[in-house]
């Protein structure tokens, strides 16, 4: 069943109070994943109820994530007769008709009664799509200048400039890409005006990215021919191999910490590598995993250690061998207080407290840290949150960090070591990230651990829930004693909020601990990303092939609102994607609390995909934006952990 606006009756019952059991039914068959049945049964209820605003809002929201924009336009129109009309009814209208193609309706509704940096958005792709291009040109600029972030704002203003100012189009692209590393769209029309302005070495960078996120595109395939033309170097494509260049910074020194009582760890920091260098801090020796001495260095000295012919080779300064081992080889020092510069290739350099293992893994090495959990610890809190932030959360940080790491020691143990040295496990920098501020907070919680069900709490952490968290078990299917809670300024969720309701919720940003200036990223406590339909089908398609891509529904909410899968409909089929990848797959998505909904291009399918969402990561468990403004408004490390781990409890020192 679908509806014209004439055939729906203005909404002349004032909207109910209190959802209908039936209402409820109906988001409840949204929430568990199948939103076309809900749409149908919403519309069963307007027969019933014609002038019940509450659902007509609702089926709006539901037709923009199935892809039914014609549907939701007249919807709208249908509330738009209502006088006065509602400045937001009038707004959602006119985006809507935008997104439509259904530019005449779209411009017979201006000048808007409200004009925000948004509305002249909106009002710049409609005359983009009009092709008015110096019109179009010219609302953007207003729109940036009234709000300043908006990534694909400044996309599409390089876009109309690139033909006539290549040099300002350069700066709108690299703008956006600034404020949205993730907008590989944008990654062409930068090399591409690059190569304008003949600056080849530069064009060829961004043009090689262009091609590894989108192969076979013919226009980029053109545009590296022509760099290659005159940059014939390029055209050779090859990877230099790893150099054996000299460090010159000087591994500093440490206190180190006595290790008896401390839980010992090993962080793995790479693996399939084929060239590692060292700088050792001090006199050092070199041994096998099973205790025996190889070798002991006197002094400081650069060591390269590489695979040869299934064995790990270790040698000095003046490439002397010094160790040619089948068994991990341990370096390590008699004085605990010197540290180990590594050195990898495509990262920066950092140094270690402790030992460095390296074991031989299918034709490669693989590199561990061994230390212990406090020192450990010295490294991930800075790396986790900024050491400007209040102590009682860089406090509440380390002893969710410190749960974290014991919970899931031996997690590796095929490989060697516990946990990864990076956002896999946690954000680990070594000595190099380490600040007085966040050493502090894990010397004054030395020991002190969250535990549930009888063991360290998995105590997950991200940097911003959006306002609430989540139930573990819903995002990733294991029940692990995080449950889902409101920010301590928001109220609890005793039920689903309308699609509606949450799709407010998230455009309103309600105040909350998790926005508290300062203490958050602009882009993490809410967003809103436009991804090309190219991409998500690009970024999906060694998964199988499905074609253009149509729809993208989600199928199946959490209480927070987070999607745990959704599923992309193409000319050729569909896919379903659960869990984490959903980000990714779709665009680079700070999270996965997010609303959905499509802009239709010139042939009729969408163009782009814009989700509207709040949070930034997995949103399971301490929300670290959200630790800062409850430490920041007095609350105690112990009082934030009870707030966002309600069924742990703290043990320890």
């Amino acid at each position: 069943m679908s509806f014209s606006a004439a055939s729906l009756q203005p909404a002349t019952v004032p909207r109910p109070s209190i959802p209908s059991s039936s209402e409820r039914r109906a988001l409840d068959t949204y929430y568990q994943g199948n939103a076309e049945r809900s749409i149908r049964e919403f519309e069963q209820l307007l027969q019933i109820e014609p002038g019940n605003t509450r659902i007509k809002w609702e089926l709006v929201r539901t037709y923009y994530e199935t892809g039914e924009g014609l549907h939701a336009t007249a919807v709208l129109e249908n509330l738009y007769q209502d006088k006065p009309v509602s400045p937001d009814v009038e707004r959602e209208l006119f985006v809507t008709l935008c997104f439509t193609g259904n530019y005449q309706k779209a411009v017979a509704l201006l000048p808007l009664s409200q004009e925000t940096g948004e509305t002249l958005f909106y009002q710049a792709l409609l005359r983009r799509d009009m092709g008015e291009r110096e019109r179009a040109v010219e609302l953007l600029r207003r729109s940036l200048k009234t709000e300043n972030v908006r990534p694909i704002g400044w996309f599409i203003l390089g876009e109309l400039l690139a033909g006539t100012a290549p040099a300002e189009a350069e700066t709108c692209f690299r703008t956006a890409l600034r404020q949205d590393p993730e907008l590989r769209s944008a990654l062409f029309p930068l090399g591409a005006v690059l190569l304008t302005q003949k600056r080849y070495q530069e064009a060829y960078t961004y043009l090689n990215r262009a091609q590894t996120y989108f192969p076979g595109n013919d226009l980029i395939i053109q545009s590296l021919n022509e760099v290659i033309r005159f940059l014939p170097e390029a055209a050779e494509g090859r990877e230099k191999s790893a150099e054996r260049r000299r460090i010159g910074a000087v591994p500093p020194k440490v206190t180190a910490l006595r290790k008896e009582g401390l839980v010992p760890v090993r962080i793995g920091l790479a693996e399939g590598q084929s060239l590692i260098t060292v700088k050792t801090g001090g006199a050092y020796i070199l041994r096998g995993d099973n205790g025996a001495v190889w070798f002991t260095g006197e002094t400081p000295d650069q060591l390269w250690i590489e695979p040869r012919n299934g064995r790990i080779l270790i040698q000095d300064h003046a490439g002397k061998n010094l160790v040619i081992a089948e068994r991990p080889v341990v370096l390590e020092y008699r004085n605990p207080d010197n540290t180990t510069i590594l050195s990898i290739a495509g990262s920066e350099d950092r140094a270690y407290r402790g030992g460095m293992e390296f074991r031989f893994e299918k034709a490669s090495i693989t590199v561990i840290n061994i230390l212990n959990i406090e020192e450990y610890l010295y490294g991930v809190i800075p790396a986790e949150m900024p050491a400007s932030w209040p102590a009682e959360a860089l406090k509440a940080q380390a002893i969710a960090a410190r749960s974290y790491t014991l919970a899931y020691l031996g997690q590796h143990r095929e490989k060697g070591f516990d946990l990864y040295g990076s956002t896999l496990s946690a954000a680990y920098r070594g000595v190099t990230g380490e600040t007085r501020a966040t050493t502090a907070a894990v010397d004054a919680t030395r020991g002190i651990h969250l535990r549930a069900g009888g063991q360290a709490l998995k105590a997950y952490y991200s940097a911003n829930h959006g306002g609430y968290s989540e139930n573990s078990i819903f995002v990733w299917g294991s029940d692990t004693f995080n449950i889902a809670v409101p920010d301590k300024l928001l109220e609890a969720r005793t039920s689903w909020l309308f699609l509606d309701g949450l799709s407010r919720w998230i455009r309103e940003r309600p105040q909350s601990y998790s926005s508290a200036a300062n203490l958050h990223s602009s882009q993490a406590y809410r967003w809103e990303k436009w991804v090309p339909a190219e991409e998500i089908r690009s970024r999906n398609a060694e998964y199988g092939t499905i074609g253009d891509i149509l729809q993208v529904i989600s199928r199946g909410r959490g209480i927070s609102g987070r999607i745990n899968e959704v599923e992309l409909r193409g000319s050729q089929g569909s896919m379903h994607i659960k869990g984490d990848r959903i980000r990714s797959r779709l665009g680079g998505l700070r999270s996965n609390l997010f609303t959905i909904r499509s802009k239709t291009g010139k042939n009729g399918k969408p163009e782009y995909f814009i989700f509207q969402g709040a949070g930034w990561g997995h949103g399971v468990g301490l929300d670290q934006s959200g630790a800062a403004g409850m430490a920041q408004a007095g609350f105690t490390a112990a009082q934030i952990l009870g707030h966002y781990y309600p069924l742990a409890e703290l043990v320890g020192n």
